[in-house]
Order: C-alpha cells, then sequence, then structure tokens
C-alpha cells in the first residue's frame, strides 16, 4: 500500500484549526510562542514535510507539542500542555 501525501488543502485546513484553537483558548496572537508556531505551520503547509517538535510559550506556563504530519493518514495535532517545574 503507498502512502499518499496530505495535499497542501487539507495541510492549510488542519493548520489554521490548530492556530484558530489556541486563539479561542485565550492565546494572543502576537506572543513569541504563537508566531513561532505560525512560522512552523507555514512552512509545513508550504513544503509538506512533516515536524514534531515542542515551541515553548512561556508567558502561559504553557509548551505545544506539535506534529506535522507528511501523510494523509494522520492528523496535525498539537498538546498545550503545563511545563514542568
Amino acid at each position: 500500500m503507498v502512502k499518499q501525501v496530505k495535499p497542501k488543502e487539507e495541510r492549510l485546513k488542519e493548520g489554521l484549526s490548530l492556530l484558530t484553537q489556541l486563539k479561542e483558548g485565550g492565546v494572543r496572537g502576537n506572543s513569541l510562542g504563537f508566531l513561532t508556531l505560525k512560522h512552523q505551520i507555514s512552512l509545513w503547509i508550504e513544503t509538506g514535510n512533516s515536524w514534531d517538535g515542542t515551541i515553548p510559550f512561556t508567558e502561559y506556563g504553557r509548551e505545544a507539542v506539535v506534529s506535522l504530519p507528511t501523510y494523509h493518514n494522520r492528523a496535525a495535532g498539537l498538546n498545550f500542555r503545563k511545563c514542568k517545574e
């Protein structure tokens, strides 16, 4: 079975959804963490290259654990978790 690459339109939809959920959760669109995440999502939308990593949201005492997949069989995901003290 050949894995299908996630189409650009789907990457855009999923990326916007992640950013919208953060904003609705009270994260400011001009915070460093949000802007860093937005940049990473933009790269993923343009290239289609997967990315998994952690982005600090220091001003909220949290970090975003992000998964931006290459293939169609996985959805983009974000876990906005409290930082360990």
